[in-house]
């Protein structure tokens, strides 16, 4: 008898299972089928470059990747410029050696998660490190757009999430998706975190946000996000009536109540630990900065290199000035007219997230990536930022509908290809756009 009430149990549990799982993959397959769309427009551009016989199809990739792993010209178009450098870390390590200076030693400004996670994609795969990378970041971005679509819908609604997710998988920067970039990882640990901290899950929340600034600079946005969300909890526990935080209430027998001192825990748990998420949130950048300590002994070694080989630092008028009139002075040269244009998308797309007022955390992530963008090095504000800081991308698509946003999905679609384009075409180092 127990044995065939066990069994009965079970089929109800998977017949239940069955019946949840197809309205789960006609959900999915939304988010899902907008980001296969998307990668149609990238793999078809460069298939133009390679069928022209420019750029990428004319020499194999001679970036730091292993020079062991080489492959199709499609491959080695998805694993150019930054990707180069995840792969070099993912096979060999960081070198740290600084005296005398190394070509190498600028694997250090790249943060470690994406290079583990290619690192054991390889391992598991038993792929080139080439194929492993390009596979794993295919699938991050995939994973991405779920995240991006059911976040939308659980702000807004499922019409909203639909054209918030095709803005942001067909928005030019939404090239890094299909590139070993960490924009698609990045955007799934801050879905994480926000969705966490707006349920008051506070340890998740500083795991994830952990995780993302262990992943991009751009990652310590959710930091500001933890400390607000954690001093909004911890103001308003505070606004309670004393009773409400330091006793609870207890039912006798009869059914009568009264209340109780509350546990030294209770009391702890309810009043400071919201104070876990922005406890954790940075240990991942700080971990990584306290690991290029032990091995070089300077503890701005990560900023040094930075500013040797990829021009950072804090220089706020790099882009805020003097991009704008390089662009001016040279308009055929994409590295200055597309940040330009940027900083144009950027200030709609601030209008448009104002007007939406989401959480107040959705907001902080969103401004705090972007001024945490703007105001280092000479990159400015180019496409694939917006793909991290995605409630930009939502807020313009939130109010367009029908025709007109079908016309701005067209335009969006059409950027995405010719920014493609540019990236893999290499025409001379004078014209060269790095993502």
């Amino acid at each position: 008898m127990e044995a065939s009430g066990r069994s009965d149990r079970l089929t109800r549990a998977g017949s239940r299972a069955a019946e949840r799982l197809w309205p789960t993959a006609k959900m999915l397959a939304r988010p899902l089928g907008l980001y296969l769309a998307s990668r149609v427009v990238v793999y078809v551009a460069i298939g133009v470059v390679i069928m022209l016989h420019v750029g990428i199809s004319t020499q194999h990739f001679t970036g730091p990747w292993p020079a062991s792993s080489p492959g199709r010209p499609l491959f080695e178009a998805l694993g150019t410029w930054d990707g180069g450098w995840y792969m070099r870390i993912a096979t060999h390590g960081y070198t740290t050696a600084m005296h005398p200076p190394s070509s190498f030693t600028a694997s250090t400004a790249f943060l470690p998660v994406l290079p583990v996670l290619l690192r054991i994609s390889q391992f598991v795969s038993g792929l080139a490190i080439l194929q492993a990378a390009v596979l794993t970041s295919f699938l991050i971005g995939a994973v991405a757009s779920i995240c991006v679509w059911l976040f939308v819908r659980h702000l807004t609604d499922t019409p909203t999430a639909d054209r918030g997710t095709a803005l942001w998988c067909f928005f030019p920067g939404a090239v890094t998706l299909s590139l070993v970039y960490t924009e698609g990882l990045l955007v799934v640990f801050a879905v994480v975190c926000l969705f966490a901290l707006m349920r008051g899950r506070w340890l998740l929340a500083g795991i994830a946000a952990a995780g993302a600034s262990a992943t991009a600079p751009e990652g310590l946005a959710l930091f500001a996000c933890c400390a607000w969300a954690a001093g909004a909890a911890i103001l308003a526990k505070r606004a309670e009536p004393p009773l409400a935080v330091g006793r609870h209430l207890a039912v006798s027998g009869d059914g009568t109540t009264s209340t109780m001192p509350a546990s030294r825990w209770r009391r702890w748990s309810t009043t400071t630990s919201p104070l876990l998420a922005p406890l954790l949130a940075p240990m991942g950048w700080l971990v990584y900065q306290a690991y290029l300590w032990r091995r070089t002994g300077d503890l701005t070694f990560w900023y040094q290199v930075e500013k040797r080989f990829f021009n950072g630092g804090f220089h706020p008028w790099a882009v805020t000035g003097h991009l704008e009139q390089q662009a001016i002075n040279q308009p055929g040269v994409p590295s200055f007219v597309i940040p330009t244009l940027g900083l144009l998308v950027l200030a709609a797309a601030a209008v448009a997230l104002w007007l939406w007022k989401p959480p107040a955390v959705v907001t902080i992530y969103a401004a705090v990536t972007m001024a945490l963008v703007l105001s280092s090095g000479v990159l400015g504000a180019r496409p694939r930022f917006f793909i991290a800081a995605f409630p930009f991308v939502v807020a313009l698509a939130r109010p367009v509908r029908g025709p007109a946003f079908h016309a701005l999905l067209g335009v969006c679609a059409g950027a995405l290809g010719l920014l493609t384009l540019i990236l893999v075409s290499f025409i001379n180092l004078h014209l060269a756009f790095t993502p």
